[in-house]
């Protein structure tokens, strides 16, 4: 779109009951800066440490002197106008008018509040971008314009408002706000340089893209049930969408809003079942285990060196793979064998080829290409996702391998055991090369026997990592150590929060990990958590509670326990938006 007419668009648009455009895209449906606000949490479409708190389930968590983690029936107070996330913004523009470029680089990073001008003017960049690439892109222009025009153009441009509207919006048009894009089209020859129907084409298409009802999951409808407003069965089809799929809603969840039947529990769940069939799951999938495991860019796993002389079998251009390995076995574990929490845990399968073969132990002559492939690793001595290499190279040392990256990780974000963080003088505390201290399981318990440490590591920490010594620092099985050649100790005892579990090496670690109520609850916790995009509240913990008792029975799929997140009453109904006390 000409750059000078882009002023016109928003005037023409949008009445004039705002101060600015900023305020119509803070203030849309009269609700005030801190009802748009929400709380912080990484969440659907978001990717891990990118801050999803423009979601929909931003709430302002457990009232004073109750603990989030307590069960408390009721409905969180959410926000009722979630923006986009960039990657919800990217995927949204794909399926809506298939141009895949991640325009979301043109916007400002995700965050909470009101919309600054640093946002919009990204809102704005972004939409002309999108619009002049569809309209230079054959396949994306069918898709958006659903007509040839004749004449002036003005029925097909109706029938473009019309179908891309309902869409773009995830809701049919009011008349007011066809009106507003019809009169758009109608000024085309003041707004435009040529006023060709290519233009006016254009100008709707940025129009909706810069429109609030785009680039908010608007929930506004005030129909009363009981304490709460019942959301419309629009407003439903994009919580489950953004939810299963960090996308707009399809066809069939359209066809299912406009006849008013996502209202009950049972038809929400037929729909999520079906949502969860499509391959478009797979990576909200991804994204939720990436943050589970804390993967991704400026993390453990993307900044990985190792010891050329001790580790030869290693280089760089291994450390992507060893993400790929566990996407591809997560991806495997939870669609291809529609598996549950505890076997993602304990299945000994790997994804290899010549490069990470002999890491696992195994031949490289016997892999062709690059290609990962599924394999049977010895069950003696892998067991899930824990003893991927993935997560045991990216919690170890540039030269050794590291209990305490590893056994921190199981017992603060695996069992949800509350460790605090170290003292600071304690930090850099070096690693004792004593001649009598012939492992490395001796020489960690003896850095860490000092009293600002000893409690902390010697019962949850250290035990934990020690379990996994079995595994040197590039990942691969090892007896012995290759420093001393003295034989490695996997003996421990680990606390699991309600009992400690005697245990001897990897295979058993992860066994009891899948047997722990502990460990159970906290994998539902970072579902529920990342599902509503908010922290747990006191009321979300009944969602926990509910979910967990289902998981423990065993034989509850990781599936059924995501579409199980869409049956909480939370789903289908939001708080009136009442005074929070200070």
């Amino acid at each position: 779109m000409y750059t000078w007419a882009r002023r016109f668009i928003v005037p023409a648009l949008f009445t004039t009951s705002c101060a600015s455009m900023l305020g119509c895209i803070a203030n849309i449906g009269g609700l005030d800066d801190e009802e748009e606000s929400s709380g912080p949490g990484a969440g659907p479409g978001s990717g891990p440490g990118a801050a999803a708190g423009t979601g929909g389930g931003g709430s302002t968590g457990a009232g004073p002197g109750v603990e989030p983690t307590v069960c408390v029936p009721g409905v969180p107070r959410t926000s009722a106008l979630p923006r986009l996330t960039k990657a919800q913004y990217d995927n949204t523009i794909r399926d809506l008018v298939g141009i895949d470029s991640q325009p979301s680089s043109m916007l400002a990073p995700d965050g909470v509040g009101s919309v600054d001008q640093r946002a919009w003017d990204g809102y704005k960049t972004a939409a002309e971008t999108v619009a002049a690439a569809v309209m230079a892109d054959p396949g994306a222009r069918a898709k958006a314009i659903p007509c040839t025009p004749e004449g002036d153009g003005t029925a097909c441009a109706h029938r473009l408002i019309d179908a891309l509207g309902r869409r773009a919006f995830r809701r049919p048009l009011t008349d007011e706000e066809r009106g507003r894009f019809q009169a758009l089209y109608a000024r085309r020859q003041e707004l435009t340089e040529t006023g060709s129907f290519d233009d006016g084409a254009q100008l709707i298409i940025e129009g909706f893209l810069v429109s609030p009802s785009f680039l908010m999951r608007a929930e506004i409808n005030e129909t009363p049930e009981g304490e709460h407003f019942a959301l419309n069965s629009h407003e439903v089809a994009s919580r489950l969408s953004y939810l299963l799929w960090g996308s707009m809603p399809d066809d069939a969840l359209f066809a299912a809003a406009d006849a008013d039947a996502l209202l009950t529990p049972e038809q929400i769940l037929a729909q999520a079942r079906r949502m969860l069939a499509d391959p478009k799951s797979r990576g909200m999938v991804k994204a939720f285990h990436e943050h589970y495991l804390h993967m991704g860019p400026g993390t453990r796993w993307s900044n990985i060196q190792r010891d050329p002389a001790a580790f030869p079998d290693f280089d760089a251009s291994m450390v992507p793979l060893l993400s790929e390995e566990t996407d591809r076995f997560i991806e495997h574990v939870v669609f291809d064998q529609a598996g549950t929490f505890q076997e993602l845990v304990t299945t000994p399968v790997g994804f290899v080829n010549a490069s990470l073969a002999p890491l696992y132990g195994l031949d490289p002559a016997q892999f062709n290409g690059a290609e990962l492939v599924p394999v049977d690793l010895d069950p003696t001595q892998r067991s899930g996702l824990f003893t991927r290499l993935g997560f045991l190279v990216s919690h170890s040392g540039y030269d050794r391998t590291s209990p305490i990256l590893r056994g921190a990780f199981l017992q603060k974000e695996v069992l949800c055991a509350d460790i605090p963080p170290p003292p600071p003088m304690v930090e850099g505390t070096p690693l004792p090369t004593d001649e009598d201290l012939t492992t490395n399981r001796a020489r960690v318990d003896a850095q860490t026997a000092p009293d600002a440490c000893k409690f902390c590591h010697h019962t949850y920490i250290n035990p934990t990592g020690f379990a996994l010594e079995a595994y040197d620092a590039v990942g691969a099985y090892q007896q012995t150590e290759s420093f001393s050649g003295a034989p490695i100790d996997t003996r421990v005892s680990v606390d699991m929060g309600q009992s400690v579990v005697e245990l001897d090496g990897p295979v058993a670690l992860s066994e009891a990990i899948a047997s722990s109520p502990e460990a159970q609850k906290c994998y539902v916790r970072k579902w529920v958590s990342f599902a509503y995009e908010r922290e747990l509240n006191s009321e979300d913990s009944c969602t926990v509670d509910e979910l967990s008792a289902k998981l423990t029975q065993g034989g509850y799929t990781v599936l059924d326990l995501i579409a199980d997140l869409t049956q909480s009453q939370s789903f289908r109904v939001r708080a009136l938006q009442t005074e929070v006390a200070p």
